[in-house]
């Protein structure tokens, strides 16, 4: 029992494990971050108004909305500012196709020039024949500067941060990918890890259904050979807990499709003597399932 607790293959499993639940713990911290940013950007856009247009002195914003009429050209469309105004400017940039439904939309940028007042303007988009229904209006904030967009800001995060909270949890999404593959390679360095130390790793635990001093015995417990060979049917394997401490030991059973299935034979004294019960044996404890591998001495110099 001690020997596998003190093996330098076991150390190798702890530290890896704790390396996985470090970054495991970071990645769940990033998504965490991706959804406040998200639940952040669309209670703004709630608060705001899908047809809110802000932009600075001197700076443009992209806008585009959808087709009122069938192949329209570029003098069916008119765009007019309220209250009219030469510092803002409509440049219709050309026609597409929707990316969702394939409905006809335009696409344009609404400029402003250097000069121009900060205040709210109304923006009218008509196509010619269109009904009247048809038309499109859209909201024109101008700001002073960038600090004061930032203040009026319906978003906590841009007021905090001054990024679009899309963008920073487009940013931490991209983060937690990585931090989810780092994940990833050590649980699979962990598996290649407990392989080496002949071990199975417990996923599913069914407490024992008998007489009342039974009723604290796990009963019947199911680990991963990670292809490793099955023991024989009535084999006794030594079963350790997380951190490796020896609670006790279970009889082999049944193999099917890469799964052990084991009876629990009996906790050790110490494991015992601690109070140890069927909570102890727990998914995530191992089963040694052979001797583990022996490690290469190392390099002598000649």
């Amino acid at each position: 029992m001690g020997d596998f607790i003190n093996s330098r293959g076991w150390q190798n499993c702890l530290q890896t494990r704790a390396k996985q639940r470090y970054w495991g713990a970071l990645c769940a911290l990033l998504l965490g971050f991706v959804m406040l940013g998200m639940l952040d950007g669309l209670q703004g856009l709630a608060r705001s108004g899908a047809d809110v247009i802000e932009v600075l002195p001197g700076g443009s914003v992209p806008i585009s909305g959808p087709l009122t009429i069938k192949n329209p050209v570029n003098s069916d469309l008119k765009a007019q500012f309220t209250p009219e105004t030469p510092a803002l400017v409509y440049e219709l940039e050309g026609f597409f196709s929707g990316y969702w439904f394939g409905n006809g939309m335009w696409r344009a940028a609404v400029r402003a020039d250097a000069l121009t007042e900060p205040g709210n303007y109304g923006l009218k988009v008509v196509f010619r024949g269109a009904p009247a229904s048809t038309t499109q209006n859209y909201k024109i904030t101008v700001y002073a500067d960038g600090a004061a967009m930032r203040a009026a800001s319906t978003s906590y995060l841009r007021r905090i941060t001054g990024y679009n909270p899309f963008v920073l949890a487009a940013g931490c999404c991209g983060l937690a990918l990585l931090a989810a593959v780092v994940v990833y390679r050590l649980g699979c360095s962990y598996i290649r890890q407990i392989t080496a130390l002949g071990c199975g790793e417990i996923v599913r635990v069914q407490p024992q259904a008998g007489n009342a001093h039974q009723k604290n015995q796990p009963g019947h417990i199911w680990c991963m050979l990670y292809g490793l060979r099955a023991p024989a049917t009535g084999t006794l394997c030594a079963v350790y807990d997380a951190q490796g401490v020896h609670l006790g030991h279970a009889r082999a059973a049944e193999a099917n499709k890469g799964t052990l299935e084991l009876n629990f034979d009996s906790f050790t004294r110490p494991a015992a003597d601690a109070g140890a019960d069927s909570s102890a044996v727990r998914p995530g404890c191992l089963v040694q399932l052979r001797p583990p591998k022996p490690h290469s001495p190392p390099d002598s110099g000649r």
